[in-house]
């Protein structure tokens, strides 16, 4: 499973877990866990990922 940043829904961006890979076209790029940790730890991102959005792992959403 791989973490890539996107937009979803509405335009939010997200870090979700998957095993597809980036859409570069789209402007997804692959995220490491250092990163997201470091996105958490600061605030900017809050894990969703208990919600089921994500049927394939984890989903964090950037706070607006």
């Amino acid at each position: 499973m791989k973490l890539i940043i996107t937009t979803i829904d509405q335009g939010k961006v997200a870090i979700v877990e998957t095993s597809s890979e980036a859409d570069v076209k789209r402007g997804e790029r692959y995220v490491s866990e250092d990163c997201l940790k470091v996105n958490l730890e600061s605030g900017l991102f809050f894990d969703v990922s208990d919600k089921g959005w994500n049927a394939e792992g984890r989903l964090y959403l950037m706070r607006d």
